[in-house]
């Protein structure tokens, strides 16, 4: 029983200690790998330089026999990491999904709320928004929130400002969708065009976009990421299950989950017997 409690610790820290998903957070994983190693340290102290020997060859070969054995660990580690940052998420969760001055669509009491943290100059959000805009006009008792998170350029900003303050218009859905499209540098002179080809007042648009009200609020929602741990983008909040990416089968399965979950949950039953 000693051998097999020592294993398992080492087994942890190595998994701890060879942890570099996206997903999960350095501290975090620093901290599981200290505690890992100081467990080992506590056991390993109490046998002799030769069953300490004993035990590492063991493990060494039993590791060379059966790699999948790190593969597992790694999955369960993950999975905890995963859970421990959703716990996270769901203490700030309320107040930014019931945040007054945001860009929402669909119903207040919808099931299902997705939040979207996106950069306009962003690859993956060019592409997630395709799905997204499908996703709206088909479940329209789903809830959707815009975050604008611009890290990538100057020109992010300049482009999130705008889009703020398209809102003001009544052409937020239009113009951010013709951002998500466009492509080049998304200069002011390009973002004046694409704001008068979906019927934006473009005068209004230079004056409102430099209101101080858009520069705050962009820092409000940097912060909002940084509490949550979206450190790139896309990243998204289904119900406070956080996201990172644009994995379209995991947003998805999410959706299916969050709007059924008794399904959800006597699937999950039935999978584990």
């Amino acid at each position: 029983m000693r051998v097999l409690t020592i294993i398992g610790c080492l087994c942890l820290a190595l998994t701890a200690c060879s942890k570099t998903d996206a997903t999960t957070k350095a501290p975090e994983a620093a901290k599981a790998s200290a505690e890992a190693k100081a467990k080992n340290d506590n056991v390993l102290a109490t046998l002799t330089k030769e069953q300490q020997a004993a035990v590492r060859l063991l493990v060494r070969d039993t590791l060379v026999s059966d790699p999948n054995i790190l593969v597992e660990a790694q999955d369960a580690y993950q999975a905890i990491m995963i859970r421990e940052q959703n716990e996270q998420v769901a203490t700030k969760y309320g107040k930014i999904k019931n945040e007054e001055s945001q860009i929402a669509f669909g119903p207040a009491n919808a099931k299902v709320t997705i939040i979207e943290y996106f950069d306009y100059k962003c690859g993956f959000c060019h592409a997630a928004n395709s799905w997204l805009t499908e996703t709206m006009n088909k479940r329209r008792d789903i809830r959707y929130i815009f975050k604008e998170l611009p890290i990538l350029s100057p020109n992010s900003t300049l482009a999130a400002k705008a889009a703020m303050a398209a809102h003001a218009q009544g052409k937020y859905l239009e113009f951010h969708r013709a951002l998500m499209s466009a492509t080049g540098d998304l200069g002011l002179e390009q973002i004046m065009s694409i704001a008068q080809s979906v019927g934006l007042n473009t005068t209004r648009l230079r004056a409102d976009m430099n209101k101080p009200e858009y520069a705050q609020r962009l820092e409000k929602i940097r912060n909002q990421a940084t509490e949550v741990g979206i450190n790139g983008t896309p990243g998204f909040l289904i119900n406070g299950n956080l996201i990172s990416g644009f994995a379209k089968d995991q947003l998805e399965a999410m959706i299916g989950a969050e709007s059924n979950p008794a399904s959800a949950s006597a699937s999950a039953a039935a999978t584990s017997n």
